[in-house]
C-alpha cells in the first residue's frame, strides 16, 4: 500500500505546480529563434576599466597618476630593436622604473618583462585617467570611433610598411588565445645590454684572501711580452683536473670607503682566457682569447659557464643612511648615462640586483655674511644629477648603470632612495 500511496501524493502534487507553471509561463516573452553561430560581440571595458567575462571580477585596469605622465607621451609607440624597457617606460612616464607597478596590474599583460619589437604600447584615457596598455603578438586592442578605453582583442597583420591591418571588418570580436612562438632571448632587456655585458660575465672584485690564493702566470711559452690566442703560459697555484676554463685576471684599483677608510674589496681586470692542457707545478695553460697580453702575476680565476640575463625587476630598497660612489668605470674624473659605476654598498647592506637609487651631488657651503662677525657658513641642500640601477652586487660593493643623468656623476657623489 506504501508506494501505491506515494504515488498517489506525486500526482496530486503535480496536478497543483502544473496550473501554476502555466501562469508563470504566460507572462514570458516566447524564445529567441535559434540562430546559426556567429562570432560573439564582447566588450570588455566599461567606463570603469576591463570587466568582461574574459578577465576575473574582481580584476581591474591599473591606472596612472596623471603627475607621472610626461607632457610629450605619445598615443602609441611601436617596439623596435634595440629599445630598452626603460627607455619605453620613459617615453610615457616622469618616472619610469614604475612601469612594473602599473603594467602587472593590467590583467591583458601577462608578462611585463617579455616585450619584443613589433609590440605595441598605448596610451588611453577612461574618464580623464590615464592607462597604458600592450599590444602583444599580433593582437591589438580596437576600439569603436569616439569610446575610448572600448575593445577587444582582434588579430591583426601587417603590410609592407609594417602598418597594421584588421584581418576583420568587425570592430569587437571575440577570439581564441593565441601562441607565441618566440624565444625568450629576443625579448627587449630592462637596460642596455651592451652597456653591462662584460660586467655579467666576469668578475670583477674580490677580496683579498681570494686575491692571495688564487694561482699566477710566473712565465709564457718564449719568453715574449705579447702574448696572443694559442700561445701557452704557465703558473704556479692550486688548480684540478676537474676545472679547465679559467679567466686571467690583473689587479686594478683597491675599492675603499670614502667614510670608514675601510678597504671594501679589489678591482680585477679581465685580461684573458685559458684552458688548462696539463696539471703540475707549474701547471700548463693555452691561451684561447685577450683582451690584452698576459703578464707575469696575472691571476686565474676558474670560469663559469652560464646564461647572462638582461632582465631586471626594479625595486626601490629601504636604505640605512647613504651611500657613495667609489669608483668610476672606464672614466677619470667624471662619468654619465649609460655608464658604470661602483658603490660602496652591495649584498651586506640589503642592495640586490634591480635596486634603483639616486644620485646626489652633495650641496656647497656658503657664507651667511648677514649671520654676525663671524659670518656663519651654510651648507645648501643635496642636488639630485641622476638615477641609477644596480645589475651586480658582492658583499661589500656593487656595481650600477646610470640610467639618467643631468649633471656629470663624479666620485664620492651621494647615494640615496628615490
Amino acid at each position: 500500500m506504501a508506494p501505491n500511496k506515494t504515488v498517489q501524493t506525486a500526482k496530486l502534487a503535480m496536478a497543483f505546480s502544473l496550473p501554476v507553471l502555466l501562469a508563470a509561463c504566460s507572462t514570458l516573452e516566447p524564445p529567441a529563434p535559434v540562430m546559426a553561430s556567429q562570432p560573439q560581440i564582447v566588450d570588455r571595458f566599461d567606463e570603469t576599466g576591463f570587466t568582461g567575462e574574459s578577465l576575473p571580477a574582481n580584476q581591474s585596469r591599473a591606472f596612472i597618476d596623471p603627475s607621472n605622465i610626461r607632457e610629450d607621451a605619445p598615443i602609441e609607440y611601436r617596439v623596435v630593436k634595440g629599445d630598452t624597457l626603460w627607455d619605453i617606460s620613459g617615453r610615457y612616464l616622469n618616472e619610469p622604473w614604475k612601469w612594473t607597478e602599473i603594467w602587472e596590474s593590467n590583467p591583458q599583460i601577462e608578462n611585463p618583462h617579455l616585450i619584443y619589437p613589433g609590440d605595441t604600447v598605448e596610451l588611453q584615457y577612461v574618464d580623464g585617467r590615464p592607462s597604458i596598455l600592450l599590444t602583444q603578438a599580433g593582437i591589438a586592442s580596437v576600439g569603436e570611433p569616439g569610446l575610448s578605453g572600448a575593445g577587444v582583442n582582434v588579430p591583426l597583420k601587417f603590410d609592407e610598411n609594417g602598418n597594421p591591418v584588421p584581418m576583420y571588418s568587425n570592430s569587437r570580436i571575440r577570439v581564441s588565445p593565441t601562441i607565441r612562438h618566440e624565444s625568450l632571448d629576443e625579448a627587449i632587456p630592462t637596460i642596455p645590454g651592451d652597456s653591462i655585458q662584460q660586467f655579467l660575465v666576469h668578475p670583477l672584485v674580490v677580496d683579498q684572501k681570494t686575491l692571495a690564493r688564487a694561482p699566477y702566470i710566473v712565465a709564457n711559452d718564449d719568453g715574449r711580452l705579447i702574448v696572443s690566442a694559442g700561445t701557452r703560459v704557465y703558473a704556479r697555484g692550486q688548480m684540478n683536473n676537474g676545472q679547465t676554463d679559467y679567466g686571467i685576471y690583473r689587479k686594478s684599483d683597491e675599492l675603499v670607503d670614502p667614510t670608514t677608510g675601510r678597504l671594501l674589496g679589489h678591482e680585477i681586470t679581465h685580461v684573458a682566457d685559458a684552458k688548462l692542457l696539463n696539471l703540475g707545478d707549474p701547471s700548463t695553460l693555452m691561451i684561447t682569447h685577450n683582451k690584452m697580453e698576459a703578464l707575469a702575476g696575472d691571476i686565474l680565476l676558474a670560469s663559469s659557464q652560464g646564461s647572462i640575463v638582461h632582465q631586471y625587476i626594479p625595486r626601490i630598497p629601504e636604505l640605512n643612511g647613504e651611500g657613495r660612489v667609489i669608483s668610476l668605470v672606464n672614466a677619470i674624473s667624471q662619468s654619465g648615462r649609460s655608464q658604470v659605476i661602483v658603490l660602496n654598498m652591495g649584498k651586506e647592506s640589503n642592495i640586490q640586483s634591480g635596486d634603483v637609487l639616486a644620485i646626489e651631488t652633495a650641496g656647497k657651503h656658503v657664507i651667511d655674511k648677514r649671520a654676525g662677525l663671524g659670518h656663519k657658513k651654510v651648507r645648501m641642500p643635496n642636488v639630485r644629477t641622476g638615477v641609477v640601477m644596480v645589475f651586480k652586487t658582492f658583499d661589500k660593493v656593487s656595481y650600477a648603470l646610470v640610467m639618467e643623468s643631468t649633471r656629470p656623476v663624479r666620485k664620492n657623489d651621494i647615494i640615496t632612495g628615490i
